[in-house]
């Protein structure tokens, strides 16, 4: 089993990706789903590429129904794709870079952590107050972003 990664190699990961994701400009899907218009495109009709993926017409549509509704398989998608001459790419695009996402992240659990240890400490009257509270919360989330504890994702 391999080690914990180190956090210096994840950030270099994080930036690495950041970079190659940023650059990603993928168009939007068809209404009627890339298996059907590929296929339209290329002038050819169900019952040809139901031949060539080795299916019957039914199950051509179910899988044409599936892709629209986003429950095909990939092993199915990639199956059809080569029947079709294309290349299936598959890629998960962050909404936000996955440094703003670790940034936020962390944020947030040094905020329920602080204010957790201050609001008991509060009971003892030696609370911190609210601009060193926002500082302490600033420091330990930015600690939090360089050394990327396992909990960091924990909620």
């Amino acid at each position: 089993m391999a080690g914990k990664q180190s956090p210096r190699v994840a950030r270099q990961m994080t930036r690495q990706l950041d970079d190659m994701l940023a650059a990603i400009e993928l168009p939007p899907v068809p209404r009627s789903g890339w298996i059907a218009s590929i296929r339209q495109a290329l002038g050819m009709n169900k019952t040809q590429l139901a031949k060539r993926i080795g299916v019957t017409r039914p199950s051509l549509d179910e899988l044409e129904s599936n892709e629209v509704r986003e429950t095909i398989t990939l092993a199915s998608l990639h199956k059809v794709a080569d029947a079709l001459g294309c290349d299936l790419q598959y890629v998960l695009v962050p909404r936000k870079s996955l440094k703003k996402q670790i940034a936020e992240q962390a944020l947030k659990k040094a905020s329920s952590r602080l204010g957790r240890v201050n609001q008991s400490q509060a009971l003892e009257a030696s609370a911190l107050e609210e601009g060193s509270l926002s500082k302490a919360i600033t420091d330990l989330a930015k600690e939090l972003e360089v050394t990327r504890p396992s909990g960091l994702w924990n909620d």
